[in-house]
């Protein structure tokens, strides 16, 4: 009899991932392996939401993440089918891709994730087995079988005692029958040949207890308990094999071995199922291992932190890492972007400035990427400094930083080296009320002076200043907070006269006016000041940026909201104005700019665009005033890999912005840079236009407010605009109508002093 009540169709339902290489790059971590798989001399190495491919011989890899259309989800496990030529992923949400290995297409299958029939904390992807061009999926919710000739689902089969639904988590063949290892209701047996396995009374429960796994090897059964004792299993009865007597995180064969990762050591087993090799010790570093394989002669395990690690055979101490090069994580806190570096840390605080997350201080080291590659700094070369949330470069010296610790104080780096660290041992730092050593110091900036301000949370001067010379100077804001020694501060910027702007925790934004040595207070109180709504008199601030036309942007957990003079503040009688931004929405109703946002990083890029970032909503491109959106980037139309994006940074000289989310680093080509000082470097592409080509030509090395104007050979014109920043942008039409045909044309650039002119050429062929 056949149950049809339990059996839930998975329809086709798939699509095919979309390429973004064009105009996007990712810098995404390797150095957390989650799984492995080994094929063929090649490696199959997941590391969190991307994963990338080891070829043995060659000694080469290639990388594939959401930039060739992975979903940028948490991968569960990853399978590699030689037959089929093509790598399977799946992942903790249920989602399940295939990556074919011709052209890196990426396949994209939904069915498991998007059923609402089943709940979502069933749908984790556990395990992969390939019969006979079958694929096997075991689930948190019982087995879809796959067919992968067709890329195409066969039947789901819910296994439980009552056809209920229940974790599986290994699955394998052998002697005609399928095993598959439940948490709950032991090994359960069928004839693989048996074509009523959708009924869950075709499966019998032939291993009582609890299984993490199941497996073939050496023409015998080998089962995980819970317990992580390994038994052979034969005509129902079990024989212990070995208790491993420690966590064992993965259980596999690979290269003819049967490989044992658990926490505090690997085991490898021949066919002969004796112990040939076995790791349990790492020089210098936690052993953290997570998962391994054996191929080639060469045994390669999965690090949690140093990434994919190649032990040769007869050596089980020595190692090289291999995997590609990248930041230390995925989970990006704050960036700074020069011209030729990227800052990354990794923090963190809470939205209510919290460094006190589960588990207690987190203790991260800092990544800087440099035109020669990834530069790692691990926390131990930082004296073990926790919450490094915030990086300044000193502009007259790029190879000297100041890094921000929301926990130990401010760190002074020269070439990748700590030189000092200031706390309140050693300067005028303060710690907080309850504890001294708790120094929370949540951002820098320089001024045009070369003098370094900083914030410090929770003490009775919540700025301070580090003068060239290298003396402290402590700022009077007394006039801008009441009892500062309880709010909580970080975020901070300076105009070009050298104020300061502070944002807080429910206190507003506190302005500081370098030359009066005074202090005022930008909230709810003060009229004109409109913040968004909140619980509180005043919102979290999140978020502060001053744009080319010294207005001050504030991102706060409920919306945004622009200062236009934000130095007006400090003027007697003067007329002080926040508000929102409205816009039109598509239906032509006025609406507020980022309505209820949680606003996370705001950026300015070189055509006075403002780039940003949300908690849950990814990133907004909006003109110079906010009332035009120009592009929002989003899971569903970008390769972000979340839509919590907490910070944005741009360099200026490329046009790269960057933007770091929870779960990865990636970049966009804006193609708008900073204003040139003059017009040497001008520069236009792509040259020439080929035939296809439907993108923007741009044109780039341009001083501000430039005249750019474009003719054919006789000097007809049909293009003409004022630059704003270094860069504009042409849809090689004339005047916005029709295309214009081939040929070449000229491009004359007249800077705004009507003196410095240059001329370029491209040419066009449709």
């Amino acid at each position: 009899m056949k149950n049809f009540w339990f059996l839930i169709v998975l329809y086709p339902c798939f699509l095919f991932g979309q390429d973004f290489s064009e105009r996007w790059k990712s810098y995404f971590s390797y150095y957390n392996i989650t799984d492995l798989y080994e094929s063929n001399n090649r490696l199959y190495a997941a590391a969190e939401n991307s994963y990338f491919v080891y070829d043995i011989p060659t000694q080469s890899t290639e990388k594939i993440t959401s930039i060739q259309g992975l979903s940028g989800d948490q991968i569960s496990k990853i399978y590699h089918s030689e037959i089929s030529g093509l790598t399977c992923i799946g992942f903790e949400n249920g989602l399940i891709q295939i990556v074919m290995d011709n052209n890196l297409n990426v396949f994209t299958v939904v069915d498991i994730r998007d059923k609402i029939s089943i709940s979502p904390n069933r749908k984790r992807i556990n395990h992969f087995y390939e019969f006979e061009n079958r694929l096997f999926i075991s689930t948190d919710f019982g087995i879809a079988e796959y067919d992968l000739e067709n890329l195409e689902f066969r039947d789901s089969f819910f296994i439980g005692n009552s056809g209920n639904q229940i974790q599986i988590n290994q699955i394998t063949v052998s002697g005609g029958k399928i095993f598959a290892a439940t948490t709950t209701e032991g090994i359960k047996t069928a004839s693989i040949n048996d074509q009523e396995l959708v009924d869950y009374q075709s499966w019998q429960t032939e291993y009582n207890g609890n299984w993490k796994g199941v497996l073939s090897f050496a023409d015998q059964i080998f089962g995980l308990r819970s317990n992580n004792t390994i038994y052979s299993l034969e005509n129902g009865t079990i024989s212990n094999f070995n208790s491993v007597g420690s966590n064992v995180k993965d259980f596999n064969v690979s290269g003819g071995q049967m490989m044992v990762s658990a926490a505090n050591q690997v085991l490898a087993y021949n066919s002969e199922l004796n112990l040939v090799a076995f790791f349990n010790q790492l020089q210098d570093e936690e052993f953290d291992i997570n998962t391994a394989v054996f191929s080639n002669g060469q045994y390669f395990l999965g690090h949690a932190t140093l990434g994919l690690l190649n032990f040769n055979s007869g050596d089980f101490e020595t190692y090289s890492e291999i995997s590609p090069e990248g930041p230390l994580l995925n989970r990006i806190f704050s960036l700074e972007a020069s011209a030729t570096d990227l800052w990354v840390t990794f923090g963190e605080y809470d939205q209510f400035y919290n460094p006190f997350r589960v588990g207690g201080i987190n203790r991260r080291g800092l990544s800087r990427l440099t035109s020669e590659g990834w530069v790692n700094i691990e926390v131990e070369d930082l004296n073990n400094a926790g919450v490094l949330s915030h990086i300044s470069i000193d502009p007259q010296n790029p190879e000297r930083v100041f890094v921000s610790s929301f926990f130990d104080g401010l760190l002074e780096l020269e070439n990748n080296v700590l030189v000092k660290q200031y706390d309140s041992s050693n300067s005028i730092i303060e710690g907080v009320p309850s504890n001294i050593n708790d120094n929370r110091i949540g951002a820098s900036v320089f001024d045009n002076q070369g003098n370094l301000y900083f914030s410090n949370s929770l003490t009775e001067n919540q700025i301070k200043r580090l003068n060239t010379n290298g003396d402290f100077f402590t700022p009077d804001t007394s006039e801008g907070l009441t009892s500062p020694a309880d709010v909580h501060s970080a975020k901070l910027v300076v105009d070009r006269n050298n104020n300061i702007f502070l944002g807080t925790l429910r206190e507003g934004v506190v302005a500081y006016n370098s030359s009066t040595n005074s202090a005022r207070a930008i909230n709810s109180n003060v009229q004109g000041v409109n913040y968004p709504d909140s619980f509180n008199a005043n919102p979290n601030i999140t978020a502060l940026a001053l744009d080319e036309n010294s207005r001050l942007w504030i991102g706060t957990d409920e919306g945004l909201r622009v200062m236009p003079n934000p130095a007006s503040i400090f003027e007697e009688n003067s007329r002080v104005t926040v508000s929102p931004v409205i816009i039109e929405d598509v239906d032509g109703l006025p609406q507020e700019l980022l309505f209820e946002q949680f606003i996370t990083d705001i950026a300015v890029d070189g055509a006075n665009n403002k780039w940003i970032s949300t908690a849950d909503s990814g990133v907004f491109q909006v003109s110079p005033s906010g009332r035009e959106i120009l592009n929002i980037f989003n899971t569903a139309n970008s390769p972000l890999p979340t839509n919590s994006v907490r910070t944005v940074s741009i360099n200026s000289g490329t046009g790269e912005v960057f933007l770091g989310t929870t779960s990865g680093l990636l970049s966009y080509s804006s193609r708008i840079t900073a204003e040139n000082d003059d017009l040497e470097n001008l520069r236009v592409y792509p040259n020439p236009v080929r035939p296809g080509y439907t993108g923007l030509v741009t044109i780039d090395g341009l001083t501000d407010n430039a005249n750019v104007k474009i003719t054919d050979i006789t000097g007809n014109l049909v293009f003409e605009e004022f630059a704003s920043g270094g860069t504009l942008q042409w849809d090689t039409r004339a005047f916005g109508k029709h295309k214009v045909a081939s040929g070449v044309y000229l491009i004359i650039v007249t800077g705004e002093d009507q003196i410095e002119t240059n001329i370029g050429k491209i040419m066009i062929i449709r």
